[in-house]
């Protein structure tokens, strides 16, 4: 059981931290059940309510040296090439879907690669970019110390 104050990343929306733990009383939910009441630290608007229960959908975030193993193997991480596009978004989605950072590392190297390869970005790219990069920098950034502004330099060796 996660304990207030805690911080966790939520599925692939980054980073969040535990601001209450307990029953909730909204209408539409089972006011038996435990849940945790979670903040973004990206968006200060974002609340997410979580069962207690559904543990497959948080993790404890990186540790700084997690991190810059991370980021040092980055360039080699092994590119999703699939020429089919809905086979290509089932990966995209299955790699989203794990909840792990280096499968994340995956997605954003294949689209940057499709993108300079084709010289333009697909809308499907373009939403699995923006997913990934948010869910990612914002776990890297907490890890490492720094601002979400500055991981894709560390990252990558550049900035958009």
């Amino acid at each position: 059981m996660l304990k207030q104050g805690e911080m966790i990343v939520y599925k692939c929306r980054g980073m969040f931290q535990v601001k209450e733990v307990g029953k909730l009383n909204f209408s539409y939910i089972d006011r038996k059940k435990d849940y945790y009441t979670l903040h973004s630290v990206e968006d200060d608007k974002e609340t997410v309510y979580v069962p207690a229960d559904a543990q497959d959908s948080l993790r404890k975030p990186m540790s700084r040296e997690e991190a810059m193993e991370l980021v040092q193997h980055a360039a080699d991480a092994e590119v999703l090439w699939v020429s089919n596009e809905k086979l290509r978004e089932q990966e995209y989605k299955h790699c989203v879907d794990s909840y792990k950072p280096e499968e994340w590392i995956r997605i954003l190297k294949t689209l940057y690669l499709r993108s300079k390869k084709r010289g333009s970005v697909t809308s499907m790219d373009k939403k699995y970019q923006q997913v990934t990069e948010r869910a990612l920098y914002s776990e890297l950034a907490y890890a490492l110390g720094i601002p979400v502004s500055q991981v894709e330099k560390v990252l990558w060796g550049h900035e958009k």
